[in-house]
């Protein structure tokens, strides 16, 4: 079962640049200045977080940057898999060989479309070869 809300989980607001209330528990980027949108690439260094709200263009967006959150699954999950993004800003397993962002763990294991928890590290890394 996807827990969060840890008292360790640390979080921020910005305004979201398009209408976010459909993404619940995706990974976002910076879009401007102070504004987030949906992160859509597994090489996106501009990956902050997970969104926490359902916030519409304009409204103020709330993104877990660090400790224990719920996020959508992009394809299946292992429990203790380290976590990249898909290109609809879900999470996926971490592909050998290939290059990418790095974001957490995950703490279940999940099917794509399932909610699972993810533990949000502070050091986004880059892994695989260029």
């Amino acid at each position: 079962m996807a827990e969060f809300g840890s008292p360790d989980l640390q979080t921020l607001t910005l305004e979201a640049a398009a209408d976010l209330s459909a993404h619940q528990y995706t990974a976002m980027r910076v879009a401007g200045a102070n504004k987030c949108n949906v992160a859509s690439q597994a090489v996106d260094s501009t990956f902050i977080g997970i969104l926490q709200n359902k916030p519409k263009s304009g409204e103020f967006a709330t993104i877990a940057v660090f400790g224990k959150s719920k996020m959508l699954a992009g394809g299946t999950i292992t429990a203790g898999a380290p976590m990249t993004i898909n290109s609809s800003g879900r999470a996926i397993a971490v592909t050998s060989g290939n290059l990418e962002i790095v974001f957490g763990q995950a703490l279940d294991a999940a099917a794509t479309g399932d909610t699972f928890t993810v533990l949000l590290k502070p050091t986004v890394r880059w892994v695989g070869q260029a």
